[in-house]
């Protein structure tokens, strides 16, 4: 039980790193009657590349998982085969492979037209374009990669607090179920 909640534990922390950029979402505000179009947003998109950003984002999470699944896997068996390993393997390839990309930037452009307005949208393009806006754009990839790196170094030092907090907590809950007595239930005459 133990290694499978530190399996659970090391996935969840290594994935976190890949998300690690994403800040909390604030509440939808009220429909915005100067909201950008649905043209602008999707021209904003493309320059920002982001079809490639989430390719690459799904990749270092598909990375994490593997990761974290062979991890778990040598928890389960200490010394398991190449096969073994190609399977776990091909469990994250299937289910990154599926992942609905393109459904995914159609359900960002609402949430764009709620919090940007058509001049909002000019003022970022025309950042974008710039020699700066296109700098960052090319360094960002670079600069978010060795950002995640440097997340996941600091939450895998982590890793064995977390899992003996997790197990500590395992243990009381199994002390105190050990300890119930079983409901008398009454006898009905």
């Amino acid at each position: 039980m133990r290694e499978r909640i530190f399996a659970i534990a090391s996935l969840f922390i290594l994935s976190a790193g890949s998300c690690i950029a994403q800040s909390a979402s604030a509440p939808a505000p009220a429909a915005n009657p100067d909201a950008a179009s649905k043209e602008q947003i999707i021209r904003f998109l493309d320059l920002m590349q982001i079809r490639a950003r989430m390719v690459q984002m799904m990749d270092g999470m598909k990375v994490s998982m593997k990761n974290g699944a062979e991890a778990g896997l040598k928890q389960e068996i200490p010394n398991p085969t190449p096969e073994q390993l190609a399977r776990v393997d091909a469990v994250a390839d299937t289910v990154f492979k599926e992942l609905p990309i393109n459904e995914m930037i159609d359900g960002m452009i609402p949430i764009y037209q709620r919090h940007l307005t058509k001049a909002d949208l000019d003022a970022i393009v025309a950042f974008y374009t710039s020699p700066a806006g296109q700098r960052l754009l090319k360094e960002q990839p670079a600069m978010m990669a060795e950002a995640m790196k440097a997340s996941q170094d600091i939450m895998l030092k982590n890793v064995p607090e977390i899992t003996r907090h997790l197990n500590a907590e395992v243990d009381r809950i199994g002390k105190e179920e050990a300890g119930k007595t079983p409901a008398v239930t009454p006898k009905q005459p």
